[in-house]
């Protein structure tokens, strides 16, 4: 059994460091634990709940959560039966048990419904240089650096002219991000991902290793882009937008499940000979290595 101390007291080259692999480990494996799952399926709004549920059930696929109103959400064991099957890439022994969730536009509309209470009722999102609430003046900074993947670091901020102050930690527990309702992309993620599976719509979480995260779900037989922190519809199958947009100039973008690491960059790139060439000037062959590290945590 490896130790997850010294695992992380070694680090890859800059920008890819062995704790965020940890951290996508067990932040992953918590899409897993029926509690956590029934823990934030019950903050989703009954309503789209159940209208995701009907999408669900017109595909044959509502199998991982019973929303009976009569009792508690229960996350049922073929949930993660199912996940397992998924995250190991064995699809084929999936399709001979259901169908997967069609791209219809009815169930699209009901993704863009949960999106859009998660992005614009649910969650706040947390400026790396905030303001003030009460006086709009900029915030002085203290940051306690963390040292666990369970809390990564505390932001304490403080207002020098009204005396205002708030904490922002940066938790990788879902539960503790769920009571916070702030946070960075990194958070929304975590949170977002957890949401999806808990009402049986597979998600996993995706790195760029320059200053952004996502998730990608899994719909219509394939993996597709889908992101909490944008606005709707450019959160959705929009993969190549932060190329455009951000200038993003990749290396690797990978995707992180509980049993499994994938090299997704060919998805968010039209610039592939642009990152072979800085793939070049690795010393080794580091998806290999990164692949090899994770099935070790």
């Amino acid at each position: 059994m490896f130790n997850l101390f010294n695992l992380s007291t070694n680090h890859f080259t800059y920008p890819f460091t062995k704790q965020h692999f940890i951290l996508y480990k067990q932040v992953t494996s918590q899409y897993h634990d029926p509690e956590i799952l029934q823990y934030v399926n019950l903050l989703v709004p009954e309503k789209i709940k159940k209208d995701i549920e009907i999408q669900l059930k017109k595909t044959n696929i509502s199998r991982g959560v019973n929303f009976d109103n009569s009792s508690n959400s229960n996350i049922n064991i073929h949930h993660n039966i199912y996940n397992d099957l998924i995250d190991r890439k064995d699809v084929q022994n999936v399709k001979d048990d259901s169908s997967f969730i069609s791209m219809s536009s009815s169930f699209l509309n009901s993704l863009k419904e949960l999106m859009i209470w998660f992005k614009k009722d649910f969650m706040r999102w947390i400026d790396k240089n905030p303001s003030c609430d009460n006086c709009g003046r900029q915030l002085a900074l203290e940051y306690i650096p963390g040292n666990t993947w369970k809390i990564r670091g505390i932001e304490n901020y403080s207002c020098s002219f009204c005396n205002a102050v708030f904490s922002f930690p940066r938790y990788g527990k879902i539960k503790k991000i769920a009571d916070n309702r702030m946070g960075r992309c990194s958070e929304w993620t975590f949170l977002f991902g957890a949401m999806l599976n808990s009402i049986s719509i597979r998600t996993r979480i995706v790195h760029d290793f320059l200053d952004h995260c996502w998730n990608e779900c899994f719909i219509g037989g394939q993996w597709i882009h889908i992101d909490s922190t944008l606005a709707f519809p450019i959160s959705f199958d929009h993969p190549t937008y932060y190329e455009k947009n951000w200038n993003k100039k990749y290396i690797f973008v990978l995707a992180f499940s509980k049993s499994n690491l994938e090299d997704v960059t060919t998805s968010y790139t039209m610039k592939w000979n642009q990152v072979l060439n800085r793939r070049s000037k690795l010393k080794q062959n580091q998806l290999d290595v990164f692949k090899d590290y994770y099935q070790k945590i």
